[in-house]
């Protein structure tokens, strides 16, 4: 009786920890990134403390807040254009027919210096997810 009892207790513990791993192999699965590279025309020298914000948007409607799915930032340290970027967003947000677009803003001391001003549309569509060039315009009466 208690080995008949210990092997159902087993077999219970077993499935419980194998659906905790299925459930953390499936958010791993939903994990997706992209890639690509940005830069500007102007001969300009960025400070060691500017910094790059990555993001992606949900552009789908019009004449509303485009819907942010990921960001990521990070200081220039020194570092000139080109930069490369890597941004993972969870692909379980991404809707079919949707529009998705990457934008670019690089700020030094909290005042806007260079941001993309195109549409650069990536995932839907046959879009690009990977090596995606970004060009940014430098901001007026900087």
């Amino acid at each position: 009786m208690k080995k008949a009892l210990l092997l159902v207790m087993s077999v219970v513990l077993g499935s419980v920890l194998f659906g905790c791993q299925s459930s953390e192999s499936e958010k791993e699965a939903a994990m997706q990134n992209i890639t690509g590279t940005i830069a500007y025309r102007e001969r300009v020298a960025l400070p060691d403390n500017a910094v790059v914000t990555v993001s992606l948007q949900d552009v789908s409607l019009m004449d509303v807040a485009a819907d942010v799915i990921s960001t990521t930032q990070f200081e220039t340290n020194g570092a000139q254009v080109p930069f490369n970027f890597d941004i993972e967003y969870d692909g379980s947000k991404i809707k079919p027919g949707h529009t998705y677009s990457i934008s670019v803003r690089i700020e030094i001391d909290g005042k806007l210096r260079f941001i993309t001003d195109t549409m650069n549309a990536v995932i839907t569509d046959e879009n690009n997810t990977q090596k995606v060039d970004l060009r940014l315009i430098s901001v007026a009466g900087q």
